[in-house]
């Protein structure tokens, strides 16, 4: 059986995803790539996780 639900989540991604495109709209890729990985690092959850990549690319470039 089906439950009805209060909310769609396939809806809300595509209305998130539809904000966020707007957002950007009137940026170049290059732009709105830079502001997306700043508010990336800043991210309480995120940002150490992009230390940590940066480290270890760093360790791979250093080993080449």
């Amino acid at each position: 059986m089906i439950k009805n639900k209060k909310y769609d989540c396939v809806q809300m991604k595509w209305d998130i995803q539809k904000t966020i495109n707007q957002e950007y709209a009137h940026l170049s890729d290059e732009e709105a790539h830079r502001i997306q990985y700043e508010r990336i690092k800043k991210n309480p959850n995120l940002g150490s996780y992009i230390k940590k990549l940066h480290i270890l690319k760093k360790r791979k470039l250093d080993f080449i």
